[in-house]
């Protein structure tokens, strides 16, 4: 695959917020460019943990964030949008005795990608090897191991691992069949002169609501995330130069231990605006018996979309233990309101 195709980066980072990068960029790239993109590795990896964010002392880790990229309306933008079609991370997270690392690959490719095709790859081989291969060479060598020519080299030979691995074909897989309950829906509105942000979800004294705050970070990190990732990635392609497409958060997944979150997201653009409906999912828990597929999610999203009904119609169909009360989540003073009132773990 021709490197002006695609975007490929690796980060290793460890305990000690050392962090070190493999990013495949054009020759032609001004030194400017080449110290803006070093900074990648940090913007990507800042929120992987979420322990200060979520106030509840537990290293909620980002697993894997997928957007879509689908081209733009305007005349004369449509140049590059044939060259790339899918942008994704993926977080593979280590704890061994020498502490946590992580192995944080940035990809975006012309394809639809086997996400977890080379998930596997990085979690299951690429990550355990530069472990394993940091501890034998300290043994062997002792105070003569170089530790960052070894990365340098590590990372190097992922990357091309990776790169290698590209292309082949998306595979339906068991976990999608998984099953979730909604805690949460987010709608977002973005355009020019326009940003909105809503956050809907049981009624502030709903037991519901109170025994579900264990298997999330916060309302408060989740209503950030969608935002936050998906102006990074607009950054990260204005970086690369890539023209003509617009990024949409399609899920990002988390998790702690047992237990996962997936925020799936649909949108849509009409009259240059952008509409987004995103559902907050926790792995199925025996606290309700209204689990469902991922795929049904999915399709209520899409149907909320389309359809001219008044939003509260919809919301009953995601969960009816839901209210219509809406949540702003753009302002400070708005995200401490959810931070103080939804995350609050007491009964009033």
């Amino acid at each position: 695959m021709n490197d002006e195709e695609l975007i490929l980066g690796l980060f290793y980072a460890d305990e000690s917020n050392l962090v070190y990068d493999r990013i495949k960029f054009s020759d032609n790239f001004s030194e400017e460019k080449r110290n803006e993109l070093k900074m990648l590795s940090f913007k990507f990896l800042g929120p992987v943990f979420l322990t200060a964010a979520s106030g509840i002392g537990n290293n909620w880790k980002i697993e894997s964030i997928e957007a879509s990229l689908s081209l733009l309306n305007s005349k004369g933008n449509g140049i590059k949008a044939n060259v790339i079609q899918s942008f994704f991370t993926l977080n593979s997270s280590i704890d061994n005795s020498e502490g946590m690392t992580n192995l944080f690959a940035l990809i975006s490719t012309p394809f639809t990608e086997d996400i977890k095709l080379i998930n596997d790859e990085i979690s299951n081989y690429i990550h355990p090897s530069i472990v394993q291969g940091k501890i034998v060479n300290e043994n062997l060598l002792g105070s003569r191991f170089n530790f960052s020519r070894f990365i340098e080299s590590e990372l190097f030979r992922g990357i091309n691992l990776i790169e290698y691995s590209l292309g082949a074909s998306r595979k339906m897989y068991w976990e999608e069949e998984q099953r979730y309950y909604c805690v949460g829906l987010i709608e977002r509105k973005n355009a020019i002169d326009l940003r909105v942000s809503n956050l809907y979800t049981f009624d502030k004294d709903d037991p519901i609501r109170f025994r579900y705050l264990k298997f999330i970070p916060s309302y408060y990190v989740m209503s950030i995330l969608p935002d936050y990732y998906e102006h990074l990635i607009i950054e990260t392609l204005e970086l690369f130069g890539k023209k003509g497409v617009y990024p949409s958060i399609r899920s990002i997944k988390l998790s702690y231990k047992d237990k996962k979150i997936v925020y799936l997201e649909e949108s849509i653009m009409k009259n240059d605006i952008k509409t987004s409906f995103g559902a907050i999912l926790v792995h199925q828990q025996e606290l309700t018996g209204e689990n469902k597929n991922l795929s049904y999610f999915k399709k209520k999203l899409r149907l909320m979309l389309e359809s001219k009904k008044d939003l509260k119609e919809y919301l009953v169909t995601i969960n009816q233990h839901f209210k219509d009360e809406r949540w702003g989540a753009i302002s400070d003073e708005e995200l401490n309101k959810i931070g103080e009132i939804l995350d609050n773990e007491l009964e009033v």
